[in-house]
């Protein structure tokens, strides 16, 4: 008599099916934190590109009046002047920037031209990134640095 049965089984155990269901859980949770953190830094990525744009052109313009001729530049609001660096669907500001300024008179001047150091720089809140326990805003800030001539001829 042959006691030695001969089992033929097909399919998987009980452990290897969760071991396989935990593997794939822990892919697609990897998986699917990458793609929130690619996400939130595309979108700080076209907040700093707005910031940028916004920043270059209030400068450029501050360049031209000098270039023109303008003495005064108007009384600064408290704060800064406020530029939307994004907006929702319906238009309203997501997030908001403040443009501010500092102009001063070089004393190098010449006799048939007048130098003025300009320094813009816009700041924002970084609302993508807040710390949960922290509660105090975090301040981006862009800034540039400029020297313009006004010729006096």
């Amino acid at each position: 008599m042959n006691f030695n049965k001969s089992i033929n089984l097909k399919g998987f155990t009980l452990m290897e099916t969760l071991v396989g269901v935990m593997l794939v859980g822990i892919g697609s949770a990897a998986l699917f934190l990458g793609l929130t953190q690619s996400k939130l830094s595309l979108e700080s990525i076209r907040v700093k590109e707005k910031a940028h744009q916004e920043l270059k052109e209030y400068t450029e313009e501050i360049k031209s009046m000098i270039a023109s001729g303008v003495e005064t530049f108007g009384q600064e609001q408290p704060g800064g002047k406020k530029v939307t660096l994004k907006a929702s669907s319906n238009g309203t500001p997501l997030i908001e920037g403040r443009l501010n300024r500092e102009i001063r008179k070089s004393s190098n001047s010449g006799d048939y031209s007048i130098y003025y150091y300009i320094r813009t720089y816009i700041t924002w809140e970084k609302t993508l990134y807040r710390e949960k326990n922290n509660n105090i805003p975090q301040l981006d800030t862009l800034e540039f640095k400029a020297y313009q001539v006004r010729f006096s001829l």
